[in-house]
């Protein structure tokens, strides 16, 4: 930090010296948001596992073919050099990349005033907050979009899709970030204000990073489009317990900060006064955000793309209001402010989730296990270089997995389950529940029952075979 400071020119730093007070307090809280204990998450475990099978060239982890393949290689590389820590470190600095991309990206469409306060209201978002840490593909993906967007508005359209190709082979949903921007071209095409190889090489360097990922798919599924597809029909019929209303979203945008309503009068200035890259700003967040609201399938945190642009819209609107108050138009702010840093600050919450799994834990890791390991959660292996040779709740347990692990349960060496990871079982599935028990009632027989305990609803097994 101080080396980089130390080349920075020294007039730049004089010129955003708020902003640098900002990011450098969103730093040192992170950074100390590493040392507040807290378990792994069930899909922080998972890009874990892959990275371990990745590097292990599948002697270690698990492995789940629907995920994008970046975030678990970054992850990987970390593997024997502490690499939950190294992960959490990795995330603490793309977030800090994406607080300074949404300062960059308002300074240059609109204002720095505009800037420090979408900052702002980045740094003190509950759930971009919280997420500074955890193992999800959320945070690094939203990193490279706002990195292809910032060369996007800079004109190095090479350099935007090629960091939109990594956006999406690290989230697939991010897809929605590349369109409308190749839309774009394609009108500035039309209109004669782009030549066609503007547009050719946007989508040849947008598919550098994808054309290997779809070869190693060809190779390994024979279909280069198969983990799209699983991961489409997942979304459809996993996701169902994590269902919401259709207002999930706005409600809890408000409730975590009231002062997002500006941003619809941010879009009405936009059309107001529109230039191309506020049109591209505004397209962009609309691609990332109306395609959550049309699923089922609601959580906070799959917004976090979502949210910078949301935030420079909230602050242009904001700042557009006040503006009309002229001689008070400071001290309007100001209470505004005010008021949304003593709404939201005492809502900010570090990451201190507690999984309840040691007896997991704590058998894997005195076990001697060298096969035959099946798993109802990625996190019982998380911290082990045990391999997973059956996911239980992969794709999904309903009544097809469950005949499936019947039919091949003479592979099983130990089982690890936790009925909270398994039921309950999809709505339409009337033969689950009732296969779910036969199926325990079966490990019961087959198998030494070497704990069986509860923790609130969740009833623990964990079974090994007589050999």
């Amino acid at each position: 930090i101080i080396t980089f400071f130390y080349v920075l020119n020294m007039r730049v730093l004089k010129h955003h010296k708020v902003f640098l007070i900002i990011f450098l307090l969103f730093f040192v809280v992170k950074i100390f948001s590493l040392f507040v204990s807290h378990d792994i998450w069930w899909d922080s475990s998972v890009y874990l596992g892959m990275g371990k099978y990745i590097y292990s060239s599948g002697e270690a982890g698990l492995w789940e073919p629907s995920r994008p393949l970046v975030w678990p290689l970054m992850l990987g590389f970390f593997w024997e050099r502490g690499y939950v820590f190294f992960g959490k470190l990795l995330v603490v600095f793309f977030s800090s990349g994406v607080l300074l991309l949404t300062y960059l990206i308002a300074k240059d469409l609109f204002n720095k005033k505009i800037a420090i306060i979408a900052s702002l209201f980045l740094f003190l978002s509950q759930t971009f907050f919280l997420f500074n840490n955890i193992l999800h593909t959320e945070i690094p993906s939203a990193f490279f979009v706002l990195l292809g967007f910032y060369f996007f508005v800079k004109k190095r359209y090479n350099f935007s899709a090629l960091f939109l190709g990594i956006a999406f082979m690290t989230r697939f949903f991010q897809i929605f970030a590349f369109i409308p921007l190749i839309l774009l071209l394609f009108y500035y095409f039309v209109r004669g204000k782009e030549h066609y190889r503007t547009l050719f090489y946007f989508s040849l360097y947008f598919l550098i990073p994808v054309v290997p990922y779809l070869i190693s798919n060809y190779i390994l599924y024979d279909n280069p489009f198969y983990p799209f597809l699983l991961q489409s029909w997942m979304s459809e019929y996993t996701g169902w317990v994590f269902s919401q209303p259709f207002y999930f979203y706005f409600v809890n945008l408000v409730k975590g900060n009231v002062l997002v309503l500006f941003a619809v009068l941010g879009l009405v200035f936009v059309f107001k006064r529109p230039s191309l890259d506020k049109v591209a700003l505004v397209l962009l967040f609309l691609f990332v955000f109306v395609p959550y609201n049309l699923v089922a399938h609601k959580e906070m945190r799959l917004l976090i793309t979502a949210l910078p642009f949301l935030y420079i819209l909230a602050a242009y609107g904001l700042l557009g209001f006040v503006n009309n108050f002229k001689k008070n138009k400071t001290l309007i702010l100001s209470l505004l402010l005010i008021v949304f840093f003593i709404f939201n600050v005492p809502k900010l919450r570090f990451d201190m989730y507690e999984d309840n799994l040691e007896v997991f834990h704590n058998y894997i890791g005195n076990k001697g296990i060298v096969g035959g390991l099946w798993i109802s959660n990625p996190a019982f292996i998380a911290y082990s270089d045990n391999k997973a040779d059956e996911l239980i709740y992969y794709p999904l347990y309903n009544s097809e997995k469950i005949d499936f692990l019947v039919d091949n349960v003479d592979n099983a060496e130990h089982v690890l389950l936790n009925t909270c990871d398994l039921l309950p079982c999809p709505s339409p599935d009337i033969a689950c529940n009732r296969k779910h028990n036969a199926f325990i009632d079966l490990l019961k027989e087959k198998f030494v029952l070497v704990s069986n305990t509860k923790h609130a609803q969740c009833e623990y097994y964990i079974f090994t075979s007589d050999n």
